[in-house]
């Protein structure tokens, strides 16, 4: 290598279809946050999020480490790109959640593997690529010796927050400045793992059942530089007040330092319970609140590791918007319990209680979770096509409902909570902005029809036992076009 500083890039994939929140340009923090590591070692990096910027091959094929984070919609993406890089000669690594759970899979499409959290096996990889070290101690890494596959065990202590730099968002490259309908979103994390163990979720698996913790301090010093900005912070933490003590600190610091600046979390509706912490969020500048009440169903709730009452749920609703702060609700389709009147009771909840807007996704079987491995034993998989693991598909065999018609009741409790009477109503109301929230879901659910007409005849001719009869894999010819041409560029001006 000569005396340049050495290249890296990292690259967040987009899904293949439109979601609930493609309306925000919001990257994931992973990438982003490796980047600013190798960035402060001397590294020459930057990183592209697919849904922010179209990836720059020409930068692409110059580096000499590329790393590519995935989640498992995104993993289809993520091996079509790993494996054109790699027909360059450029070293790739893959992370994410899913292939930390299926290393193999991905292991025929990259070089190594990171499994878990990255933030100490990137930095020794890094010394690896400029001739440093070996992969034989790096955590957490799998990765191909000669015909072996070895995977390197885990690193026994969790990565301390605390010791970690803010990312540097200016490495995405596109992203400062970048704007969208909802205005400009930037990612903000306080705390890794989750106490609760949800059997849908891959939090807990990925990073741990202890909450960690950066110092209040370091989170409000970050949020310093969106003062005066208009921007809106999104703290990605899956539970912001899994801490009250902690969340209390960020939110009187905020309001000391005087910040100009509105922001939004997830929650669990628990938080209802303490009114005091819920306007010191209010007087912080909270905005909106995310809360997963999964459904007014108990046996879907307790399938979901929860045990709230229809009552508890619309009382918390009622007192967090008394506070003054929105509420958005998800909600979740398709488990055990659940049959065609209990999704119907769930919608019409959503409807009735004062939430200002909602998702209803359906259950997905995601890599990592118990719930995977349970539907697996079950032999209730329909589909491994990970394009589809995105909680907008079926991909499982529902117990007490038809997979078609539990797909159909997801799509019209999009069409029905975004109704046009009630988005008219929030125009006539002079509320612009939640009014084209929700013609912009509208439009969102008709593009995701549009492009999954395939799949829903699929879905409609499937019985007994037969798998899912999909469409082939996407090939992704645009990024195999992309990368050659770039290898085109490059050998003209060489």
């Amino acid at each position: 290598m000569d005396a340049r500083s050495p290249r890296a890039v990292f690259i967040e994939p987009k899904p293949p279809d439109p979601h609930i929140f493609s309306l925000y340009a919001l990257p994931r923090l992973g990438s982003v946050l490796l980047a600013t590591l190798l960035h402060e070692t001397g590294w020459d990096v930057a990183v592209f999020v697919e849904e922010v910027d179209d990836i720059d091959f020409d930068r692409v094929l110059r580096a000499d480490l590329v790393g590519i984070s995935t989640i498992t919609s995104t993993a289809p993406r993520a091996y079509a790109l790993a494996d054109e890089i790699r027909r360059s000669g450029i070293p790739v690594v893959l992370g994410g959640p899913h292939v930390t759970w299926l290393p193999d899979e991905g292991l025929d499409h990259a070089d190594m593997v990171v499994r878990g959290e990255g933030e100490k096996p990137i930095l020794a990889i890094a010394r690896y690529i400029m001739g440093e070290g070996s992969l034989d101690s790096v955590p957490g890494l799998s990765y191909r010796a000669g015909a072996r596959v070895v995977h390197n065990p885990l690193h026994e202590e969790p990565v301390n927050l605390k010791e970690l730099p803010a990312p540097d968002l200016s490495l995405i490259q596109g992203y400062v400045g970048r704007s969208s309908l909802a205005g400009r979103v930037v990612p903000i994390q306080t705390t890794r793992g989750c106490p609760f163990q949800c059997n849908f979720c891959s939090v807990t698996a990925m990073f741990g059942r202890q909450l960690r913790r950066r110092s209040a301090e370091s989170v409000v010093a970050e949020l310093r530089k969106y003062h005066h900005t208009k921007t809106l912070a999104f703290f990605y933490d899956d539970n912001f007040t899994a801490n009250p003590k902690h969340t209390r600190k960020i939110c009187q610091l905020i309001i000391d330092a005087d910040l100009d600046l509105k922001w939004s979390a997830q929650v669990r509706l628990e938080v209802a319970r303490d009114q005091d912490l819920l306007d010191l969020m209010y007087r912080a500048g909270c905005q909106t609140l995310f809360i997963g009440f999964e459904s007014v169903n108990p046996g879907a709730q307790a399938e979901s590791g929860k045990s709230h009452a229809v009552d508890e749920m619309e009382h918390a609703v009622n007192v967090i918007r008394r506070t003054g702060i929105e509420v958005h609700g998800m909600f979740i389709f398709g488990f055990d319990a659940d049959e065609g009147r209990d999704l119907e009771a769930t919608l019409q909840f959503a409807r009735k209680v004062p939430i200002t807007t909602a998702q209803f996704l359906i259950l997905t079987p995601f890599p990592g979770t118990d719930l995977f491995t349970r539907f697996k034993r079950e032999n209730r998989i329909l589909s491994s096509d990970w394009n589809l693991y995105d909680g907008h598909h079926v991909v499982f065999k529902p117990l007490n409902l038809e997979p078609l018609e539990l797909q159909n009741t997801q799509v019209r409790a999009h069409w029905r909570f975004y109704s046009w009477l009630r988005s008219l109503a929030n125009l006539a109301g002079f509320r612009f902005a939640r009014a084209a929230i929700y013609i912009y879901a509208r439009k969102n659910n008709s593009t995701w029809k549009e492009l999954n007409r395939s799949y829903l005849k699929a879905l409609d001719s499937l019985s007994g036992d037969r798998p899912l009869a999909l469409h082939p894999q996407r090939n992704f010819p645009d990024i195999v076009r992309a990368i050659q041409d770039a290898r085109l560029r490059s050998a003209e001006v060489n």
